[in-house]
């Protein structure tokens, strides 16, 4: 008898469960609070234009790469741009581009650290290094943590293979990136740090002195290997997952907030309660990064998350010619806040993520004369909870002025602004029923130590999502829900 599923939350980590075990026979239904798919790698419309919901760029889409076997073994096919210049980091103490070329980016790396370069370009070959071990780990698909010999995957005969990355990748599993700086004697050269802050709390949710050596190796040179996008943006993969689903036979209810989470012990099976969806189910995987009741969510462990506040606008097409010459749309800022920006460092943390896009209108056609531009910082969620409405109001407005003074310091917006909203933590909240985003920090806890893995303590309930091994972002998520998918058809075929 086939196996029901219940897939809570449509974000790609869902998705891709989903389509592995719609393919694979199982009766899928996914249900979504959201008018769209996608979570975090979707999209949403605003004043009749479309707007991505987080991640618009893609990593390995390359050949061979991990998430181009995915798409290739649910035999999905959509074009992609390699982007050659996908991002600048503006720093106090200057601009660093990031380039996909590796002459390109040694290069520049000995522009934008002159008075260090040799130091630093011994430090990037050695992460590079390390790099390509933990991208050989991840081919070899295991799953962390080790509860089942399929867990494993292929890495014994990885590991046997290439003995100096076993040694590498043990001697190393522990350290921070701050570890790795120190090696090489920068652990207080202050322009690198400041890089690499700007690129780990995006990527890892941390720093320097917290982030786990091994995963941000992989954040920090995957842009060598190529960032690539889609003509529509990343909600396109997610309507391609969406869409195999429904091929396969299974169901996506958008709309349809899950209001109860029950099992049964005698029926051994899960009663799911939605606006469009009352029924009982074999199996659960929660993708949606919200709790229904103990251990159903890793949120329950009240481990420290991220809130965002973001900026969705349009602008004159006149922008375009203040981008770089050699990049091309999505173009990114990264932009470290200048120490003088005192009310915005108290309201937000980390660097302010600025990306320009084609414009499109709700059903993806092309909108002449315009651009798309978003804006996000990290800030503190326990913040916007403690304000009054007046105070909402007031603090909503000021950051907003000062995050656009800090974009005017880099690129001139303000005056080829055409319109703009702005959301907080509690938007988040409001749209999408939670006000964290990015998942934990990848610290050597969390990433090396105590990963979280798909199965929960509950019978027959799996997580998936930024909150589970390998951590924050599109291809972590989707590795988890393959993962997820693995571990039910081996576990219940």
């Amino acid at each position: 008898m086939t196996k029901s599923i219940c897939i809570i939350g449509a974000g790609i980590g869902g998705l891709t469960a989903g389509a592995y075990l719609a393919k694979a026979g199982y009766d899928v239904t996914v249900l979504e609070k959201a008018t769209t798919v996608g979570g975090s790698a979707g999209w949403y419309i605003r004043k009749g234009r479309m707007f991505p919901t987080g991640a618009t760029i893609a990593f390995g889409l390359e050949e061979n790469g991990v998430l181009r076997k995915i798409v290739n073994e649910l035999q999905i096919e959509l074009p992609v741009n390699d982007m050659l210049h996908p991002m600048d980091v503006i720093l106090p103490s200057g601009k660093v581009s990031i380039y996909k070329s590796k002459e390109s980016w040694e290069k520049e790396l000995k522009l934008a650290f002159p008075d260090r370069s040799g130091d630093v370009i011994k430090f990037w070959d050695e992460l590079n290094q390390l790099s390509q071990d933990v991208l050989g780990v991840t081919e070899s698909e295991v799953s962390l943590p080790i509860r089942r010999l399929y867990d494993l995957g292929t890495l014994p005969k990885f590991l046997v293979k290439h003995p100096d990355a076993a040694l590498r990748l043990a001697r190393f599993a522990r350290w921070t990136v701050r570890d790795l700086l120190k090696r090489h004697n920068l652990d207080s050269y202050e322009p690198l740090i400041h890089f690499l802050d700007a690129q780990l709390i995006d990527a890892v949710q941390t720093d320097v002195s917290e982030a786990a050596l091994l995963p941000s190796c992989v954040a920090l040179s995957i842009y060598r290997k190529g960032s690539f996008t889609f003509e529509n943006g990343m909600g396109q993969l997610s309507k391609a997952l969406s869409d195999k689903i429904v091929e396969h036979g299974g169901r996506v209810l958008l709309k349809s907030p899950v209001q109860k989470v029950n099992y049964d012990p005698i029926q051994k099976k899960w009663g799911i309660e939605s606006k469009k969806c009352s029924s009982l189910f074999d199996i659960v995987i929660n993708n949606s990064g919200i709790s229904f009741g103990p251990k159903t969510s890793y949120t329950d462990d009240g481990e420290f998350s991220w809130g965002a506040f973001r900026l969705d606008a349009i602008v004159s097409d006149e922008i375009k010619k203040e981008l770089p010459k050699d990049s091309s749309l999505p173009f990114a800022y990264q932009i470290v806040p200048s120490s003088s920006q005192s009310t915005l460092l108290n309201r937000a943390h980390g660097p302010v993520y600025v990306t320009f896009h084609n414009a499109k209108g709700k059903n993806g056609e092309p909108i002449n004369n315009e651009v798309a531009m978003t804006i996000s910082v990290h800030t503190d969620l326990s913040l916007w909870n403690a304000y009054s409405k007046e105070e909402y109001k007031l603090a909503k407005e000021q950051l907003v002025g000062e995050i656009l003074n800090e974009v005017e310091h880099v690129i001139p917006v303000k005056e080829k602004l055409k319109y703009f909203e702005a959301g907080s933590p509690l938007t988040y909240e409001k749209f999408i029923g939670k006000s964290g985003v990015g998942g934990f920090p990848l610290t050597v806890k969390n990433a090396i130590r105590k990963p979280r893995g798909v199965r929960s303590k509950l019978p027959q309930f799996y997580i998936v999502g930024e909150h589970v091994f390998p951590g924050p972002g599109t291809l972590s998520s989707c590795l988890s829900g393959y993962y997820a998918a693995r571990t039910i058809v081996k576990e219940y075929s």
